[in-house]
């Protein structure tokens, strides 16, 4: 699909305000304006990511008796958090992109983060030769002033040089009801979903691409940082964000 920069356009998980929890993977319910939502958006600047309550809480509070506790309080009462997404998992500090060594390493997969100078050494910058050899899975020159990588949960699909590209789940249209909020909105053509099968040869452009390109991002245009849809409309970007689906491979 080609989709004109100068028109609004508005993924399916907007369009049906069902976004999927970065941390299972699972659709749920965005739509704050019901009784009760399922999946909630971290309220750290600019976030694309949402979770599950019991998801966050957990992520946020391991192994703990406050991780109950949080979880309700998110459900009932809206308390907003900030997701793992905003501090390293190393040494816990914030990100500071003038500073090349503190700029982010951002998991595609999942809510792992490292600076750069934080950045596990298995995690690498470029394919070692061998049939055994390892394969690249960080990149920093495809986004300014930040590192994308695939971080050591997720195992990597030698033909497709990613991890296997079962990450991304769309509503289905024919179960779903747009919200009276983005009525009159322009909306994505509900098309048949496609299957994506992985038993054939890619050819020698595919291997060569760099992994986290478009397919490998659930990317709508309302969301941060191709935001070009009505901003009236969202008062927080609500991008479709990528499932952690495959953590135990």
């Amino acid at each position: 699909m080609i989709i004109n920069m100068e028109e609004g356009f508005i993924c399916k998980n907007c369009q049906y305000k069902q976004h999927q929890c970065f941390a299972c993977g699972l659709l749920g319910s965005s739509d704050d304006t019901s009784s009760q939502p399922e999946v909630f958006q971290c309220s750290h600047d600019n976030c694309a990511h949402f979770y599950h309550p019991k998801c966050i809480a957990q992520l946020l509070y391991p192994n703990s008796e406050e991780a109950t506790h949080f979880e309700v309080e998110v459900a009932a009462a809206r308390e907003k958090f900030t997701c793992p997404m905003h501090e390293c998992m190393v040494c816990k500090g914030a990100e500071n992109k003038n500073d090349r060594s503190m700029q982010f390493a951002v998991c595609r997969r999942c809510p792992t983060v490292y600076h750069r100078k934080c950045l596990p050494s298995d995690i690498i910058f470029k394919s070692r030769k061998g049939p055994n050899g390892s394969l690249q899975r960080a990149w920093d020159d495809i986004l300014p002033d930040q590192i994308l990588i695939f971080c050591m949960k997720h195992k990597i699909v030698r033909k497709l040089r990613t991890p296997e590209r079962n990450h991304i789940i769309f509503p289905k249209a024919n179960e779903l009801h747009v919200p009276k909020t983005l009525e009159g909105a322009p909306m994505e053509q509900d098309e048949p979903e496609e299957i994506e099968v992985h038993d054939h040869q890619p050819s020698s452009e595919q291997i060569k691409a760099p992994p986290p390109a478009a397919s490998d991002q659930n990317q709508c245009s309302c969301s941060s940082p191709l935001s070009f849809a009505p901003s009236s409309l969202f008062t927080q970007p609500y991008p479709g964000s990528c499932g952690w689906l495959d953590a135990d491979d």
